[in-house]
């Protein structure tokens, strides 16, 4: 194979999977919005259900951070600028590496991942060909 196939094979490589992990970040917000939806649609049945049964209004307390916390959406935002920062700081360098030295603060994986679909949706980041290295994108 040529120099140049070999390049815009890379190329192509690198953007199949940018695009997949965007689809990725998009599916996993789209999955935070129901859940949030359908939580508040269970705490009014049971809301209407209670007063109901018992003849007097109560107020539920939300599984959802309504007040006075942070929600998943902002957690995951926080986490991918942190991300960033630290891409920017390091530069290239192995996906699990970063995985694994973001998780030591006190985040689960599935957030960290997460947040890594959210920046790959908004093309912040790219991924090597096989996946193994994560670095900030050219724009950046």
């Amino acid at each position: 194979m040529s120099a140049s196939k070999e390049a815009e094979k890379k190329k192509t490589d690198d953007n199949q999977l940018t695009k997949a992990g965007r689809e990725v970040g998009k599916a996993l917000a789209r999955s935070s919005f129901q859940a949030e939806q359908t939580g508040r649609k269970i705490k009014k049945k049971v809301g209407e259900t209670v007063s109901r049964m018992t003849g007097k209004a109560t107020k539920i307390k939300s599984p959802f951070t309504e007040k006075g916390g942070i929600a998943v959406t902002e957690t995951m935002g926080f986490l991918a600028g942190e991300i960033f920062d630290y891409l920017c700081q390091k530069g290239e360098m192995g996906t699990e590496q970063l995985v694994h030295t973001i998780m030591h603060r006190q985040n689960s994986s599935a957030m960290v991942y997460c947040a890594i679909g959210w920046l790959a949706r908004e093309g912040k980041i790219t991924f090597s060909s096989d996946g193994s290295l994560i670095s900030l994108s050219e724009e950046c």
